[in-house]
């Protein structure tokens, strides 16, 4: 190779290596951006559904319905009793 053809090549090579880092990081930005816009949403559904649920809490009055939803949907159980703690000793 001449010497006087090396410094182009060197430049050209340069800038296609800089425009593949380019190309790539704003594709990876993309994909990042695209995933927080669906895990917001997601957390948006879970915010609606939670106050769905607490204004049905606060207007149900049958409290037998409520332990049993609570027993199937979300799978919770009453505390045993060794984890009860005394209050005011």
């Amino acid at each position: 190779m001449k010497p006087n053809t090396f410094i182009p090549a060197f430049l050209i090579l340069l800038l296609v290596l800089t425009a593949a880092i380019i190309v790539t990081s704003r594709t990876w930005m993309l994909a990042s951006h695209r995933e927080l816009r669906n895990e917001e949403e997601l957390y948006l559904q879970h915010l609606d559904r939670e106050q769905a649920l607490k204004l049905e809490l606060v207007t149900r009055t049958d409290l037998n319905a409520i332990e049993r939803r609570a027993r199937e949907e979300l799978g919770m159980q009453p505390l045993r009793h060794d984890q009860w703690l005394p209050m005011g000793d």
